[in-house]
């Protein structure tokens, strides 16, 4: 197995059935009181980020999952269209069902009931249990009385049950400049009292951040629901991405070389986790990442996105399991490790360095979603989207600010210059 494929972290696995009577397959086995709503939600959750096979949402409702997490936008509208296929079937009273609005397509009453609506409509079904305020950027945001407004009268007429927010740092062209960090905004909404439940970046090596934000939602009895939960990232092999770059004729600026020769110590590194723990796949590390987070009573729902009967298979399987000894080992090595190389989701701290506005966070945001999650066409869309502020200087870049202001020591510019190359058409 190569450094790159054993980083991959690509789940494996096989369904063996596809409705209660005939699945054989894995079953949730423990289920989280989610804070102050009551609702006894699966510990393993849907997050439909990416959500296009109806079948799957069929099969993990089968296996016991409850808890669905989806937003307006999620595959332009067609998650919401997804699950509707699903959940027009089904006792809607077994399940917990989230969707999310931001206020950048607009914060009035009117203009967030029609588009909730429209949520309604796509889902099939009269009401939402959760109605997220989605990707807040700001402290200042969560006092929004438009939003506000609508909860009070969607709450009234029955069409909401509780409401909750997300946050995994700045997202630059649909929540625009992020002024405060995912902690600060969470925590701020916890004291505000109003948001019910919450959908926070948290794992084993981004953890400070996220224990605050747990003993916060503890204290104040909302509920906790994860994403981006395992982060060990696919990188590509840095020679094999140099050679096939000059095979076509690209050119690169000097410092560009220096990063690369710099970065083939994480192949090394990489190579000698593989090897002291004996990994044939990466399932094994997966899995000891996703029961970190369960072995932690604060949390109530991890949300894995979820678009195949592999992976579906792969995180029910860990539903009830807890973080062992040797698991444990396992994941302290790997930061020690490569813990540097992971850029902090919901970080931020480079950004305001860079003399060409380089939004790293969402940049490499997506970076995961092409190599952790799979989600390679969307990733390259999104960062498509970014026009000229993307990561196209950061190769010719001789000052690194990035990696100079990073208090974790992430070799930022590498990072940003490999997602360029990984993601650009």
């Amino acid at each position: 197995m190569s450094a790159a494929a054993g980083l991959g972290l690509i789940c494996s696995g096989r369904l063996t059935g596809q409705n209660s009577e005939e699945t054989t397959g894995p079953k949730i086995r423990e289920y989280r009181i989610l804070g102050r709503t009551g609702f006894k939600v699966s510990d393993i959750g849907f997050g439909a980020g990416n959500l296009t096979n109806p079948n799957v949402l069929e099969a993990a409702l089968d296996m016991g999952i409850n808890y669905i997490d989806t937003a307006e936008h999620y595959v332009r509208g067609n998650s919401e269209h997804s699950i509707g296929q699903v959940i027009s079937k089904r006792d809607r009273s077994k399940i917990f069902l989230t969707t999310k609005l931001n206020l950048m397509g607009g914060s009035s009453k009117e203009n967030l009931i029609a588009r909730f609506n429209k949520c309604l409509e796509r889902l099939q079904t009269n009401y939402a249990d959760c109605l997220m305020l989605h990707m807040v950027p700001t402290i200042e945001q969560l006092t929004n009385e438009g939003y506000h407004e609508t909860i009070r009268e969607l709450r009234a007429e029955g069409k909401v049950r509780f409401t909750g927010l997300s946050n995994h740092g700045s997202e630059h062209k649909l929540a625009g400049p992020t002024k405060d960090e995912m902690d600060k905004i969470i925590l701020a909404a916890a004291e505000d009292g109003r948001f019910d439940v919450v959908l926070f970046t948290y794992n084993f090596i981004q953890k400070e951040m996220g224990d605050r934000i747990l003993k916060a939602c503890k204290s104040k009895n909302m509920g906790t629901t994860l994403m981006k939960t395992n982060p060990v990232k696919f990188y590509q092999d840095m020679q094999d991405m140099l050679e096939n770059n000059i095979k076509q004729g690209r050119k690169f600026g000097e410092q560009f070389y220096k990063i690369m020769e710099a970065y083939k110590i994480l192949i090394d590194k990489g190579q000698e986790f593989i090897k002291k723990h004996g990994l044939k796949s990466s399932d094994k590390t997966r899995d000891a990442a996703i029961k970190f987070c369960l072995s932690n009573p604060d949390v109530h729902s991890v949300c894995p996105t979820l678009n195949s009967f592999e992976d579906l298979e792969a995180f029910t399987a860990l539903s009830g399991t807890r973080l062992d000894p040797e698991g444990n080992a396992m994941l302290a090595d790997y930061e020690s490790r490569l813990g540097r190389y992971y850029c902090r989701h919901a970080c931020g701290h480079c950004e305001g360095s860079c003399p060409q506005g380089v939004p790293v966070n969402t940049i490499m945001r997506y970076f995961h979603y092409f190599a952790a999650q799979g989600r390679e066409k969307y990733a390259m869309e999104k960062y498509s989207a970014l026009s000229r502020n993307n990561a196209a200087l950061c190769a010719d870049c001789t000052e690194s600010s990035c990696e100079k202001a990073c208090p974790y020591g992430v070799p930022v510019q590498g990072l940003l210059v490999m997602a360029h190359q990984t993601l650009s058409l």
